[in-house]
């Protein structure tokens, strides 16, 4: 069992790296090629950079959000945030979303020095979390938020 949830998380963060480099490689193709730049062509300047599709819907935003976060937010064909890259000043952070808005999967750096890995359930229902601060931890939830195993097995 615990070889099988291994490879599941180590599948699913080689999912998420290839993804943030598809993304990162795209946005920088994207804005060298697309955007007036500077006389001597390294730089290009905006405060906001929105890629739209046809109907100028935003399909990925790079700059800040209603809520004073810095980062990449990408949306999906119905103008739901799926895949946001952020950083503020509580956290840095990648996060996926499922199309009701949950946050499905969460990888982060918070600024009191902690950082983890989540992965949620259906409407938040249930989540594996692995922790570090200090220590590690690994901590499974049930659907009703009570911790039913962690690791290393503490109160």
């Amino acid at each position: 069992m615990d070889n099988k949830f291994e490879r599941r998380l180590k599948r699913l963060e080689r999912q998420n790296r290839m993804q943030m480099l598809v993304i990162l490689g795209f946005l920088a193709l994207l804005i060298y090629g697309s955007f007036p730049q500077s006389e001597d062509n390294r730089t290009v300047r905006c405060q906001r950079l929105e890629v739209v599709d046809e109907h100028g819907h935003p399909i990925a935003v790079l700059g800040v959000d209603a809520d004073g976060s810095r980062g990449l937010f990408i949306n999906d064909p119905n103008d739901r945030l799926r895949v946001a890259a952020v950083q503020d000043q509580s956290q840095s952070a990648f996060y996926v979303f499922d199309t009701t808005g949950t946050i499905r999967i969460g990888v982060a750096q918070f600024a009191h020095g902690g950082e983890g890995i989540a992965l949620h359930g259906e409407n938040s229902k249930g989540a594996a979390v692995l922790y570090y601060k200090d220590s590690g931890s690994l901590s499974f939830y049930d659907t009703d938020g009570k911790i039913t195993s962690r690791i290393p097995d503490k109160e």
